[in-house]
C-alpha cells in the first residue's frame, strides 16, 4: 500500500467518516442478529487486531 501524507483536517475527516461507517455496520449487524455489545466489541478488537499484525508485517 501507498503511504500518503495527509494534513490533520484530512486525518480528522477520514476519522469521522470511517467512524460513522463502522457505527453504521455495527448497529446493522445488532438489529440483524440481535448480539450484544460484547458480541460486537471482540469483533471491534480482531479487526483492530488484524490491522495491528498487517502493520507490524509491513514494518
Amino acid at each position: 500500500m501507498i503511504k500518503a501524507e495527509y494534513t490533520e483536517e484530512q486525518l480528522s475527516e477520514m476519522r469521522e467518516d470511517a467512524f460513522v461507517n463502522i457505527k453504521e455496520a455495527c448497529m446493522r449487524l445488532q438489529e440483524r442478529s440481535n448480539c450484544g455489545n460484547e458480541v460486537v466489541i471482540k469483533m471491534l478488537n480482531e479487526v483492530s487486531e488484524f490491522y495491528i499484525t498487517q502493520q507490524e508485517k509491513n514494518n
